[in-house]
C-alpha cells in the first residue's frame, strides 16, 4: 500500500490530551520541531513519548545547531523573567510579523532579536542578517506559542480540579459516597476546555507565517495536512478559493474520540491496541485517501457518493467497541482535497510534484466536542 504522509500543524508540539485522538487513524505524524532538541523540558514530555513509542516523527527545519545552547537560555529567560521582556516580545509577536515590512519595522525587528540574543557577533552579512533574522524570528514566536498553551492548558486543569473537588465535596455533604466508576474522562476535557480562552484571530495569523516560514526551510514533503485549529484551516481553504482557478472539494466526515486518555503512557497503549485490532478498517481508509491524492476528477468522484461514507458506519462502530461516546465523546474530523494542488504548494512553496496531485486536508475540531 502506498504511504500517506500525514503533517501535523501549525502546532509544533504536542501538550493536550485533546490531541491524542489524531493517532488513531494516522500513520506516523509528522511534526516540526522549533530546535532540533525539547526545549521546554517535562512540560512537553508527551511529545517525546510519542516520539519514542513510533507514533511521531520530528522534523527541525535549519537545525540551531552551535546557537542552540543560546536559544533554550533564551527561552528559560522568557519563562523565568515575563516581566522583563513583555515589551520587547509584544513589539516582536504583534508588529515583526507584517507581511509588508518596511525599512523601519525591518531595523525594529533587528534591534529586538539582538536584544534578546545579546548577541552582536550574531550576523555576518546582510543576506545572513535578514534570514537569520527572520529564523530566529519565527522560532520565538513558535516557543512563546508554545509556552502560553502549556501554561494555559495547566491553569485550566487546575481550575478543572477545583470544581471537581467542589462536586465531589458537595456529594459528601449530601451523603453520597464517591464511586471511581462515575469519573467520565470526556467531563473531565469539558471542564478544561471551559477554562481555556480561544487564541485571538490575529494570534493564530503569526503564528501560522511562522510556522510556515520553519516550514519552508525544510525539505519535508507531505500528502496530508492535519489540524485542530478550525481558524487556520479556513485560513487555507479561503487562499485557496481565492487564489486558485480549480476546486476545494469536500470530502466527507469521520469521528474521533475527545479524548481515548488522561495520560500520554496510557494513550499510547490505548492507541496500538486500537490500530492493532482495527487494522483492516484503518488500512481501508488510508488507501481511499491515498487513492483521492492521484485521483484526476476528485470534484466528480464525490458528486456520485461522499468519498469517506461508505467507511463511516464500521469505523464509528471500531470506536463505540473501545471508546463508548457516552465516556470518551465524539469531535468530526473533516476532510478535503484541493484538486492539482499539492501540499506543498498551500503552504506557499515551490513543488516539484505533479500536477495531478491532490493535496488533502483534515481538520479535527476539538473545540466541537459532543456524546
Amino acid at each position: 500500500m502506498n504511504s500517506l504522509n500525514s503533517l501535523y500543524f501549525p502546532g509544533t508540539i504536542f501538550h493536550s490530551t485533546s490531541q491524542y485522538p489524531l493517532f488513531l487513524l494516522f500513520s506516523t505524524l509528522h511534526l516540526l520541531r522549533v530546535a532540533e532538541h525539547n526545549i521546554h523540558g517535562s512540560c512537553v514530555q508527551a511529545t517525546d513519548s510519542f516520539i519514542k513509542s513510533g507514533l511521531c516523527r520530528v522534523h527541525t527545519p535549519s537545525p540551531l545547531g552551535n546557537d542552540l545552547e543560546r536559544f533554550i537560555n533564551l527561552i528559560n529567560d522568557i519563562k523565568n523573567r515575563k516581566d522583563e521582556y513583555a515589551s520587547q516580545l509584544s513589539a516582536l509577536t504583534l508588529a515583526a510579523m507584517s507581511p509588508y515590512p518596511g525599512k523601519g519595522d525591518s531595523d525594529s525587528r533587528q534591534e529586538i532579536i539582538s536584544a534578546l540574543l545579546n548577541n552582536e557577533q550574531l550576523y555576518s552579512g546582510r543576506q545572513k542578517e535578514q534570514k537569520t533574522l527572520e529564523l530566529w524570528q519565527a522560532r520565538l514566536v513558535l516557543a512563546i506559542g508554545e509556552i502560553l498553551d502549556c501554561e494555559e492548558e495547566d491553569i485550566a486543569r487546575q481550575l478543572a480540579a477545583v470544581k471537581d473537588e467542589e462536586a465531589e465535596l458537595f456529594k459528601e455533604l449530601q451523603g453520597k459516597e464517591h464511586n471511581p466508576e462515575d469519573e467520565n474522562p470526556f467531563e473531565e476535557l469539558l471542564l478544561i476546555r471551559e477554562n481555556i480562552a480561544p487564541p485571538t484571530s490575529g494570534n493564530i495569523q503569526k503564528r501560522f507565517l511562522s510556522w510556515k516560514q520553519l516550514y519552508r526551510e525544510g525539505s519535508l514533503t507531505c500528502d496530508l495536512l492535519l489540524t485542530t485549529s478550525r481558524d487556520t484551516a479556513d485560513r487555507i481553504l479561503e487562499s485557496f478559493s481565492t487564489e486558485s482557478c480549480e476546486k476545494t472539494v469536500y470530502s466527507g466526515q469521520l469521528s474521533l474520540p475527545a479524548i481515548v486518555s488522561r495520560h500520554e503512557d496510557d494513550a499510547i497503549q490505548r492507541i496500538c491496541s486500537f490500530r492493532e485490532k482495527n487494522k483492516v478498517i484503518i488500512d481501508k481508509i488510508r488507501e481511499q485517501l491515498v487513492d483521492l491524492k492521484t485521483d484526476n476528477s476528485p470534484a466528480e468522484e464525490n458528486n456520485s457518493r461522499e468519498i469517506l461514507s461508505s467507511y463511516r458506519e464500521p469505523w464509528e462502530e471500531s470506536l463505540q467497541s473501545h471508546f463508548p461516546a457516552k465516556e470518551f465523546g465524539r469531535i468530526p474530523l473533516s476532510f478535503y482535497c484541493f484538486t492539482s494542488t499539492p501540499c506543498s504548494t498551500l503552504l506557499g512553496t515551490d513543488s516539484q510534484d505533479s500536477n495531478h496531485i491532490n493535496g488533502l486536508m483534515a481538520i479535527a475540531d476539538i473545540t466541537a466536542g459532543r456524546i
